[in-house]
Parts: C-alpha cells; structure tokens; sequence
C-alpha cells in the first residue's frame, strides 16, 4: 500500500464502522448522528478521516444532511417499493396515476403557484423559447399523516392557456384540479404521455427526500395533450431506489400468436 492509499483506505474502514453502527441500531433515525469530532474520538481517527467517511455515507445514502441541522440516518426503503403503472385513474378527488400513491396528499405547507422559466426539457416540450415564462405549481406529496414528503411534483403550464383560464395560476382550482379545468375549458379529454429518466438529485431534492448527492432521483415526466396541444407537463421525482415502474407488455400484430405457418 502507498502513502496516497492510506487515506483511502482508513476513510473506508471508518464508514464501516459506522455502518456497523447504524445496522446495530446505535442512534435513532430521528435525530442527528454524532458530529465529526464526537465520530473522530469514537474512533480514533483524524478530524478529516471522519469527515470523508461521513460523506461517503451520504453519497452511498445510508446517511443525509440538512443543512444546519446535521447528519441523519435515513429511514429503511418501505416495503413495499411503489410501482407506478401505464393506467389513468379517478376518484372522488379527480385522476391519478398511481394505484399506490391513491390516498397520497399534499405534505408541509402548500407553495403558491408562480411565474418563471422552466427547466430546458420541459420548455421543450411545452413548444416555447427556454427564457419564456410558464405557470409553475409545486407539490411536495407524500402518505397521510407523513412529515416529510415521499415524491415532489412540478407542474408547468404556458401562460397563453392561463391568459384564457385564469384559474390555472389560482391558489385553489377546484374539485378536480386543472386536469378537469382544462378538460372543461376545451369540451375535450386531456391524453396524456409518460416519459421515465433519471438524473442526480439537486439541493433541493436531496433536503426533501432525503437522500444523499450520490443518489439519483426518478423522474416520470408526463406531458398532457389536447388533440396536438401540450396544454401541461408535469415533471414528478422520488428516490430511485425506492421505485419501480411496472406495465405490461402487449403483441404487436409482427409478434401475434399462433403464428403463421411461413413465421
């Protein structure tokens, strides 16, 4: 082993411990680990080792920071992982398009809709300049009773249709939210197309899901058309490692069974 190795390797050994520790249940998930030179005198390292294994932790996401607060354990991936579907769904409340996500509501207090430039994918989709100003609602959403949200959901919609239909940029839109305001508006049913990607979490994500700038977040991006136009896209993200996307997969007439005798 060289001198540079050192470091690496004494860096690694002490997240270890500390895994070990966390594992065995030696701090709770709701309060902060001990800081650095607590964690440096447990286990007789330097200030710096310490520190590194900490935020090898974080970016491993066994552990996430909020700043001002500390380090956290975070809490055990729910079982089970939620599975998104292909389906549009209703109830009494209006659509949704997660059978596991049905009684999910708005968590912390509700941010106001507001103006500004939306991200260079979504102004892409939407058909308008990336400096052009859009409607933007934020939705931080999670199971009842949750203090801390399980997905954050953005929609962007252009400001011509919030011109025509201003409630779009109220506070409150109604029973049925925009999707039945803008179906109303137009006579005609929203069709909707889902796009699934990933991408490293921003500060923002990190604070909110809890997870570490090592993990990425999954983002379904659903854009919602009547007839040719993009009347909303709707950018939701979670944790990665906590979700699955689930649909079945249907024959084309080329793969239709029983095949021809000259297949």
């Amino acid at each position: 082993m060289t001198r540079e190795d050192e470091p690496m390797a004494s860096f690694r050994g002490v997240a270890e411990l500390i895994r070990q520790d966390v594992e065995a249940g030696e701090w709770p998930t709701d309060r902060p680990i001990p800081g650095i030179d607590r964690l440096r005198e447990r286990y007789g390292v330097a200030r710096e080792t310490a520190h590194r294994a900490v935020k090898h932790l974080v970016a491993e996401g066994l552990l996430y920071s909020i700043p001002r607060r500390g380090t956290f354990i975070r809490p055990p991936t729910p079982a089970p992982t939620h599975i998104r579907d292909r389906q549009a769904h209703r109830d009494e409340i209006g659509y949704f398009f997660d059978l596991g996500a049905q009684d999910w509501r708005a968590v912390g207090p509700a941010v106001p809709p507001e103006v500004g430039v939306p991200p260079a994918d979504v102004a892409d989709i939407l058909g308008v300049p990336h400096t052009e100003h859009v409607m933007i609602r934020d939705r931080a959403i999670g199971p009842p009773a949750a203090e801390l949200p399980e997905q954050l959901a953005t929609s962007y919609l252009p400001m011509p249709l919030v011109g025509q239909l201003p409630i779009l940029g109220a506070p409150t839109t109604g029973p049925g939210g925009i999707y039945d305001r803008i179906e109303e508006h137009f006579g005609k049913a929203i069709e909707w197309e889902e796009a699934v990607s990933s991408r490293p979490a921003n500060t923002r994500e990190q604070q909110m899901l809890r997870i570490g700038a090592g993990l990425p977040v999954l983002i379904i991006t659903r854009t919602s058309r009547i007839d040719e136009q993009v009347v909303e896209v709707n950018q939701t993200r979670m944790a990665a490692d906590r979700y699955a996307v689930s649909y079945r997969v249907s024959r084309n007439e080329t793969a239709a069974y029983p095949r021809p005798d000259n297949s």
